[in-house]
């Protein structure tokens, strides 16, 4: 999965022009507007590429590309030994800046932004071009997954959450989102 929310300038318009031609930055106008204030009167010579959010975030408008195909063993290998050196990190998704795929693939010239755990989200599923029908799909793929894991980490001796304690955990999660909310308003 990658994530695209840059300009590609035409030598003409101006980049608050171009967010102005696509549905999807319109929204995100009066942020971006608050971030980059006159440079947004800039414009960019034919071609030329302009970051504008360096990260994933639906919020700003970001797209989100799937990439998966791409994955291979060599890949998966470079993932899976940073994964395996997060105790009790079994399943979850990684928020990753990278320098080059190559260099990633090879476990090189990366940052990891962000480790979320069992309860992210698949964010390849928010590729435009997937249907819907892809989007159930691949969040019930993952949902076994994550079963398959708990069985097994319960045959391991690991009990499962009570009602209860997934009650609580919820409640606990919420109020945590709301202090986060409360920081960033």
């Amino acid at each position: 999965m990658r994530v695209v929310l840059l300009e590609v300038g035409d030598g003409r318009r101006t980049l608050r022009e171009l967010l102005l031609l696509d549905k999807r930055y319109i929204l995100q106008l009066p942020v971006l507007e608050k971030t980059y204030g006159a440079l947004l009167d800039e414009v960019l010579p034919a071609g030329k590429r302009k970051e504008l959010v360096p990260y994933g975030n639906h919020a700003r408008g970001a797209k989100f590309l799937d990439d998966s195909h791409l994955a291979d063993e060599c890949l998966t290998n470079s993932i899976d030994a940073l994964c395996r050196q997060v105790d009790g990190f079994y399943y979850g998704r990684l928020d990753i800046r990278y320098s080059s795929w190559e260099e990633l693939r090879q476990g090189r010239q990366f940052s990891v932004i962000e480790l979320n755990g069992a309860g992210s989200e698949p964010t390849h599923i928010y590729d435009p071009k997937h249907s819907l029908w892809f989007v159930w799909k691949e969040i019930i793929r993952h949902w076994v997954i994550l079963w398959r894991i708990s069985r097994l980490n319960h045959q391991k001796g690991i009990p499962y959450l009570t009602v209860q304690e997934g009650m609580n955990m919820l409640k606990e999660n919420k109020v945590f989102e709301q202090k986060i909310a409360a920081v960033y308003a």
